[in-house]
């Protein structure tokens, strides 16, 4: 089995994730770009999307007093056929402080077909100095499969505060659920 990656692991390059899914691909693939005249790559990208689906992740910290967190925040996407795994939402593409007051974060999250979203674990490792966290929403675009899903949260994700759980199971409301061609 070949797993090839051509991706950074590194929080200031690419999409700034530490941590890459790899799909296995044919052995052609791997064959050296010489023999197949520099095509192999760009086909390889290709084959690998065809496997992976790739997710906008946009999450709203509420607009209430201590409401952002420091804490380091992690996702896992649950679907009909598989789920994600832990997946550290490192780097917004929107805000350099994420998870602050009244403010949306952005993340890519790439994954192997899971299938339909059936509902996501949210939560942080109560680290740093202010780590309780009000989070509003999440939503989950999934350009590939036509989807675009909120999960509503509305709750604290604090030790002190609500029902102290610092990590919460969600299910998308389907009022809100966005339908268009993939």
């Amino acid at each position: 089995y070949y797993f090839p990656c051509q991706r950074w692991l590194a929080v200031e390059e690419d999409d700034g994730q530490i941590v890459r899914e790899l799909v296995p691909v044919d052995e052609a693939f791997v064959k050296k770009d010489t023999e197949n005249g520099g095509q192999s790559l760009a086909t390889l990208g290709l084959e690998q999307k065809a496997k992976s689906t790739t997710y906008t992740v946009k999450v709203k910290t509420g607009d209430k007093k201590n409401a952002g967190t420091d804490a380091n925040v992690f996702i896992t996407l649950y679907g009909s056929k598989d789920d994600t795994g832990i997946v550290r939402l490192k780097a917004s593409k929107i805000n350099k402080n994420k998870f602050e007051r009244g403010k949306v974060d952005e993340f890519t999250v790439e994954s192997v077909d899971i299938g339909d979203l059936k509902k996501i674990k949210i939560g942080h490792d109560n680290t740093g100095n202010s780590t309780g966290w009000f989070l509003e929403w999440v939503e989950i675009d999934a350009p590939s499969l036509g989807q675009c899903l909120k999960f509503p949260c509305g709750r604290w994700l604090d030790k002190s505060e609500d029902d102290g759980a610092i990590e919460r199971i969600i299910f998308p409301a389907e009022l809100q659920t966005i339908e268009y061609i993939p």
